[in-house]
C-alpha cells in the first residue's frame, strides 16, 4: 500500500535552502519514467503475488523466490528468454507480470502486488521543466491516446477506475473512455498529476526547473563553505572519502516573482528521464522560419481556431508521415480545411508508423493511411505528394518541392506544419550526451542513437551511476518505460548506499 500523505507543494524551493545539499538520487524528468521511478524509490516494492502466468518458464522462475521482491531478483534471470514490442529486457519483464498477454488484446489481472515499507525509501529529487506529467502536460488537448487507456497507468493506481471517478466528479455520467478504450491526452496529463499527489510522491518532485549541467566530480571530497572558502567536513553534505559525486546545477524559476534563481546538488547517482521532444527535427532549407512555417501542431490549431485559416483558404501544407503528421491532418479535416501532404518515403513503405495500427481500434489514423495510398480518391480534400521533400518557403507562402526525379513542384498554401520529429533536449551534458550514445558522432535520438546503457540496469556504459530511461533508451511507450524504472531502482538499491544526513531543505 502506498503513503498517500501528499505534499501540496510541488514547487521547488529557493536556492538559499538546496544550495549544496546532498541526495543519493537526482531524477532529470518528471514525465512517467520520472514518476514510475519516484514510486520505486519512495518504498513501494513488487512481488510476486502467485497469480498462474502463461509463459511456464516465467512461471517456474517466480516460484524460486517469491518471497523476495522483484527488485530483489536477478532480473537478467527473469527476463531472459521474453519476447515483445520492446527491445529492452526487463521492460519486457514488468510488461509481462503487470499486463500478463497486453498485446494479445487481453486485460488480464496483475501477478504483482505492491508493498510500501517507509524503511526501504532511497532520498531522491526529481527535476521538471513544468508540472509532473513531462511532455504530456504540452501535448493537444484534444487528441486521443495512442495506446490502449489502461496501459497508460503506472503502479497502484487504476487508471480506468480514477477516469471514471474523475468524470463523474465532472458531471460526466457515462463514465466511459473515448473511443472504446482510448483516453484524452488531456486526462492522462491530469492523472499523473494526480498521481504524484495521491501516491505520496509530492516532497520529492520540483518543478519549473531548468538543469544547466551533470558534471562529474571524481573523489568529492572538499568543497565550498557558505562564504566560499573550501572546507573538508560540510555538515550539510557529508559524504564517504574518494566518493564519486555528481554536481548537478541549474535554476529554479519563481512564477510569482518572475525570477530564475541557481542550485547546486550534490549526489552519487543521475538518472536521466527527460525524454526526446524537447526540440522538433527542422528541414533546414530556406524559408524555414518564416511566419506561416510551424513546427508543432498547436500554432496549427490556433491559427484555425482564430479563423486565420478556413474552408476557403489556400490548403495546409502537412510535412511528415508519422502520427503527428497525421494528427495534424485530422485535426484540418474536422474543420473542413482541405489539406496537402508531403512526405519523403512511399506511401506503403516497411516503417510507415501507420501501417500496422489496428483498424478496429485506431479508425482515424486507418482512414489516414488509406487516403497516403489512394489521395484525391478516397477524399478530395486532400492531395498526397509521396516522395516530396521541401527545398523552399517563399515569402508570398508558395512552397517548392522537389520528387527523387528531380522534379519541382510548387504549391500555394495558407499555412505550412513540419512534423518530421523532435529530439531531446540535452544540453546540460557534456557534447550534448554525443559522448554516452551508441554512436558517439551523432546526435542522441530515441530511434536511431540511444543512450548506451546496460539492457539488465540501465547503467550508461561509459559513465558508472548514470542511468537513462524511457525514449532515451528506445522505450516509448509508457507500459514498457517502467521497467527501465524497475532495473534502476533494482540496480540502486542493491548497490546498498550508505545513508546521508537528511536532506537540510526537506520539510522546510
Amino acid at each position: 500500500m502506498a503513503n498517500n500523505v501528499a505534499s501540496s507543494d510541488c514547487e521547488i524551493r529557493c536556492c538559499c535552502e538546496i544550495d549544496h545539499c546532498y541526495t543519493q538520487v537526482v531524477v532529470i524528468g518528471n514525465g512517467p519514467s520520472g514518476i514510475c521511478l519516484s514510486y520505486f524509490l519512495s518504498g513501494n516494492w513488487p512481488y510476486y503475488n502467485g497469480k498462474p502466468h502463461q509463459l511456464e518458464f516465467l512461471q517456474e522462475r517466480l516460484n524460486e523466490n517469491q518471497t523476495l521482491s522483484i527488485l530483489e531478483q536477478d532480473l537478467e534471470y527473469l527476463s531472459n528468454g521474453l519476447e515483445g514490442r520492446s527491445s529492452n529486457p526487463v521492460s519486457l519483464l514488468f510488461d509481462n507480470l503487470h499486463h500478463p498477454n497486453a498485446d494479445l488484446g487481453l486485460e488480464e489481472e496483475s501477478c504483482l502486488q505492491w508493498i510500501y515499507d517507509k524503511n526501504k525509501q532511497i532520498p531522491h529529487i526529481v527535476l521538471g521543466s513544468g508540472i509532473p506529467g513531462g511532455a504530456w502536460q504540452k501535448m493537444d488537448d484534444t487528441l486521443l491516446t495512442l495506446s490502449l487507456s489502461n496501459w497508460m497507468e503506472l503502479p497502484g493506481m487504476e487508471f480506468k477506475k480514477w477516469l471514471q471517478e474523475t468524470r463523474l466528479g465532472q458531471g460526466d455520467n457515462s463514465g466511459q473512455t473515448d473511443n472504446g478504450n482510448r483516453a484524452k491526452v488531456t486526462e492522462v496529463a491530469q492523472y499523473y498529476k494526480d498521481y504524484v499527489q495521491h501516491m505520496g510522491l509530492g516532497e520529492n518532485f520540483y518543478s519549473n526547473v531548468t538543469v544547466t549541467s551533470v558534471k562529474k566530480l571524481t573523489g568529492m571530497r572538499v568543497i565550498n563553505s557558505e562564504n566560499g572558502e573550501p572546507e573538508i567536513a560540510c555538515q550539510r553534505c557529508r559524504r564517504l572519502e574518494g566518493e564519486n559525486m555528481f554536481e548537478v546545477k541549474g535554476l529554479a524559476r519563481h512564477n510569482d516573482m518572475g525570477t530564475e534563481e541557481p542550485f547546486c546538488i550534490f549526489t552519487p547517482n543521475v538518472v536521466i528521464a527527460t525524454g526526446t521532444s524537447d526540440y522538433p527535427n527542422r528541414l533546414n532549407v530556406l524559408g524555414e522560419n518564416l511566419n506561416y512555417v510551424s513546427h508543432n501542431l498547436k500554432k496549427l490549431e490556433e491559427a484555425i481556431m482564430n479563423e486565420e485559416i478556413c474552408a476557403s483558404s489556400d490548403p495546409v501544407l502537412i510535412v511528415g508521415a508519422g502520427l503527428s503528421a497525421a494528427d495534424a491532418i485530422i485535426f484540418a479535416h474536422n474543420n473542413n480545411i482541405p489539406v496537402t501532404h508531403a512526405f519523403r518515403r512511399k506511401s506503403n513503405n516497411k516503417g510507415q508508423p501507420l501501417r500496422n495500427l489496428p483498424k478496429l481500434l485506431y479508425p482515424e489514423y486507418n482512414k489516414i493511411y488509406t487516403m497516403m495510398n489512394s489521395g484525391a480518391e478516397s477524399n478530395t480534400n486532400y492531395l498526397n505528394l509521396p516522395q516530396h521533400t521541401v527545398v523552399e518557403f517563399r515569402p508570398d507562402r508558395t512552397v517548392v518541392l522537389q520528387d527523387l526525379n528531380g522534379n519541382q513542384t510548387s504549391v500555394k498554401v495558407s499555412h505550412a506544419c513540419v512534423l518530421i520529429g523532435s529530439k531531446p533536449k540535452l544540453d546540460f551534458l557534456p557534447n550534448y550526451g554525443k559522448s554516452y550514445s551508441l554512436h558517439k558522432n551523432m546526435l542522441v535520438s530515441c530511434k536511431n542513437n540511444p543512450l548506451d546503457v546496460d539492457p539488465y540496469t540501465m547503467e550508461s556504459n561509459v559513465e558508472p551511476s548514470l542511468y537513462a530511461i524511457g525514449p532515451l533508451v528506445g522505450d516509448n511507450f509508457v507500459r514498457f518505460l517502467q521497467g527501465g524504472a524497475l532495473a534502476v531502482a533494482s540496480n540502486i538499491i542493491q548497490k546498498k548506499i550508505p545513508t546521508p544526513p537528511p536532506s537540510p531543505f526537506r520539510g522546510q
